[in-house]
């Protein structure tokens, strides 16, 4: 592991595994890369991606808390990935892979620990823990960008059966389709499903799998060519690159934890060949 100058004038580290490599900037505990040695990378990363304070990072994997999607007068998607967050410790596994824990500088409220392990896979964990004497709620998300061969071709599977909220629509349905396909904007919020969702992809060869657990949404989002356009930091054809799956507890599925409980959200992502 080494600390180095990012890009901008933010810091990141990196972290080789023998399987992998990360980069992990402070900066909103934000993950920029995984990439497992012998395979395109996993994560996608903007070109146009602003490196700057108070600004969020484009790709990777975002750190959304303690609110989802715009609240008035606020920052977009809460505070938590534009905050300096704080390196505790770095730990060597049993099995070679390497864990880094951040630390969100704490309030009145919650202390909230951020743990990202690189080894044959990426696990990654929010744990939320409620210091005040009062219930407190929030809104979590892990909002992943995935590197794919062409958007238009992959299909995205595991969320069959799954009531869903199309903000683009303002409209609820359920998933029919065994396998989603895009061919056009996509933004839907998946409710009451902790299900683990794959992303087949012809072009790259290979299925990204997600697994998670205490989560119980999973939002699907790419934004397309006309909005890509309107994006400052993110380049117009480059949502044919990438895809966001995306996992959390937002809107009904958000979570309550009384005074001294604590709440993790897990995720891991891995790959495969496609066979």
């Amino acid at each position: 592991m080494t600390v180095f100058p990012g890009q901008g004038d933010l810091s990141a580290i990196h972290v080789e595994t023998d399987w992998s490599i990360a980069e992990i900037y402070p900066h909103g505990a934000h993950v920029t890369r995984f990439q497992k040695k012998g395979e395109p990378p996993l994560l996608f990363l903007s070109q146009a991606s602003r490196f700057q304070a108070n600004q969020p990072i484009r790709g990777g994997v975002p750190l959304i808390f303690p609110w989802f999607g715009p609240r008035e007068g606020m920052a977009a998607h809460g505070f938590a990935r534009v905050a300096d967050w704080d390196l505790l410790e770095t730990r060597v596994l049993p099995d070679g892979s390497i864990r880094l824990h951040f630390r969100l500088p704490p309030d009145d409220a919650c202390v909230v620990d951020y743990s990202v392990t690189a080894g044959t896979s990426l696990t990654l964990e929010l744990a939320v823990s409620n210091i005040s004497d009062a219930d407190f709620t929030f809104e979590n998300c892990l909002h992943s960008y995935f590197q794919v061969g062409d958007s238009r071709q992959i299909e995205i599977t595991g969320l069959r059966g799954t009531r869903y909220h199309d903000l683009l629509l303002a409209a609820e349905f359920t998933e029919t389709a065994g396998a989603i396909r895009i061919a056009a904007e996509v933004d839907r919020t998946y409710q009451d499903s902790a299900a683990t969702v794959e992303i087949r992809d012809p072009v790259l060869h290979r299925i990204i799998r997600v697994r998670k657990s205490g989560s119980l949404s999973t939002v699907v989002w790419n934004p397309w060519l006309a909005k890509s356009q309107r994006m400052p930091d993110f380049g117009d054809d480059e949502y044919l690159q990438m895809v966001c799956v995306e996992s959390g507890n937002i809107a009904e599925n958000a979570v309550t934890i009384s005074p001294g409980q604590c709440s993790s959200l897990i995720v891991e992502i891995d790959s495969q060949p496609l066979a």
